[in-house]
């Protein structure tokens, strides 16, 4: 599957879309079901899926205007506007804000998509990184919301395809050296799609394409699956039978090296 952005784009298109379809479903005590995202009922994880995508639609409106990037300072207004709606409020404006964002990208020509630079947590970003981390955010907060009413739901493909590449540089962002008992070095083998990365836990955590033989333990999973783990969202009740390790793989320690957010 490419990279490029419209490839990007149109995954988060289909991870809209099927959101668009699981809010639509959802009544009006469910919205206030708590989901698998801790200390969040559904509309709450609806909330910060819409308040994401408005800042981000606002962030690209400034770039295409050559205007100056937000400011952090603006942020907690929108939020705060978000955490006042009612939960039927913050799902229908989630589904009305995430539509405008995704249709303003796919809107845009080859030539805006390869030369725009957007502001995002601290970087100026192409346009391939800056919708790679709103799928991100958008495939595993519209997972947290589908496995809270059906226990089998797993991360779309069509987004898995593309993010297990990113998993290396969410490893060394998120994850939490001092979560293993020892240094460990394991070699990570995933299914749809297949990939090989070497997994290195010393005093700090690196993941990457170089499978050198230096690994002593052997995790296999599904990439949807190792893509959850490196988000924290591969707990016990919610890892298939498929996923094996061997040596000094253990999963209970890789919990604890990627305790998530």
């Amino acid at each position: 599957m490419g990279t490029g952005p419209r490839h990007w784009i149109s995954a988060l298109r289909i991870s809209h879309n099927a959101l668009r379809s699981q809010v639509a479903a959802l009544s009006p005590a469910q919205l206030e079901v708590a989901s698998y995202c801790k200390g969040w009922d559904v509309s709450q994880v609806l909330s910060h899926l819409g308040s994401g995508a408005e800042i981000a639609l606002r962030g690209l409106e400034r770039a295409l205007a050559g205007r100056a990037p937000m400011e952090m300072a603006e942020f907690p207004v929108i939020w705060e506007r978000w955490n006042s709606l009612s939960p039927a409020d913050r799902a229908s404006q989630l589904v009305v804000w995430d539509r405008r964002h995704v249709s303003v990208l796919e809107g845009l020509d080859d030539k805006v998509l390869s030369s725009l630079r957007v502001h995002m947590i601290g970087m100026e970003l192409d346009m391939a990184t800056a919708v790679g981390f709103r799928l991100g955010e958008h495939a595993l907060h519209s997972w947290d919301v589908a496995v809270t009413f059906d226990s089998r739901a797993e991360v779309l493909s069509t987004s898995v395809e593309l993010l297990v590449d990113r998993v290396p540089f969410l490893a060394g962002r998120l994850a939490k050296a001092e979560g293993a008992g020892a240094p460990r070095h394991i070699e990570v083998r995933t299914v749809r799609p297949e990939r090989r990365f070497l997994l290195s836990i010393t005093d700090h955590v690196t993941m990457s394409e170089d499978v050198d033989g230096s690994a002593r333990g052997v995790l296999e999973l599904p990439a949807a699956c190792l893509l959850r783990l490196a988000y924290g969202r591969l707990d016990a009740d919610h890892t298939p039978a498929d996923v094996k390790t061997d040596g000094e793989a253990h999963l209970d320690e890789l919990r604890r090296v990627f305790p998530g957010f």
